[in-house]
């Protein structure tokens, strides 16, 4: 199986004080194809949920492992990307950046006993891979203001599968810098007039966006115009069974 870190010869580095890269065209076509084309029906992904509008519904890694209907590409993908190969590819690019951060070697962040699938049990890492789609929108609509993620979450990748006849606006990726000292308010969220804007990185089939989560990892994603198209795309993360960091110490 490919991994979504395989094409390095287009990685776009951005190791500043957020660490992330860019990498398009990150599957190869035809694996991209064979897996777009059997995307699981956003049905199964909404479930049982009330249905609301730009709203993201997500399916797990344990539940699609365990699912007739979620082809074999599709689990290989998922082995994959939930293995301890994949975190060795991660920590090859991002090692760097964790030692500048966290100030810590490989040895203390995962071992091949201490890692599995989040929510098969209660790992010291928990892996994910998840379909996510967010529904259609009747109006221009936000889908998330500048924010943390979840302190126990150590990255993020986000591979975006958009549809080729998908013509909306929106629902790109920002990144952001803060203008002076971390400052949150809420469940980690960042009011504007306190962050720079790093780039708007734009919703497209085939772009992975990878980055390592820290007190410094703000980011947002812009409105959505009116459309009819589901946005969607695969959420790859790795949550620890405590926090990394308490972003409350920099509350105002």
């Amino acid at each position: 199986m490919y991994s979504v870190l395989q094409n390095k010869k287009n990685i776009k580095f951005r190791f500043e004080k957020f660490p992330y890269l860019i990498i398009d065209d990150a599957l190869p076509n035809d694996l991209y194809k064979i897996l777009n084309d059997s995307f699981p029906k956003y049905e199964k992904i909404i479930g049982k949920n009330e249905y609301k509008e730009n709203f993201a519904y997500r399916y797990n890694a344990f539940n699609s492992l365990r699912d007739d209907e979620i082809t074999a590409e599709w689990k290989e993908f998922i082995k994959f990307h939930t293995s301890y190969d994949f975190l060795e590819e991660f920590y090859g690019v991002f090692g760097t950046a964790i030692n500048k951060i966290y100030k810590v070697e490989k040895d203390r962040l995962f071992k091949k006993d201490n890692i599995g699938v989040r929510f098969e049990k209660n790992n010291y890492l928990n892996l994910d891979c998840q379909f996510v789609i967010n529904t259609p929108t009747s109006g221009e609509t936000k889908v998330i203001e500048p924010h943390l993620d979840n302190p126990v979450e150590l990255y993020a990748a986000l591979l975006y599968m958009k549809e080729s006849d998908d013509d909306s606006q929106g629902g790109n990726l920002t990144t952001y810098t803060f203008k002076d000292k971390p400052s949150f308010y809420g469940k980690s969220r960042v009011r504007e007039d306190k962050v720079n804007l790093i780039e708007e990185i734009e919703y497209k089939q085939n772009r992975l966006v990878m980055f390592l989560n820290s007190p410094y990892s703000i980011h947002g994603v812009t409105k959505r115009t009116k459309t009819s198209f589901y946005r969607k795309y695969i959420n790859i993360i790795g949550d620890y069974n405590f926090e990394l960091f308490n972003y409350r110490n920099f509350l105002e």
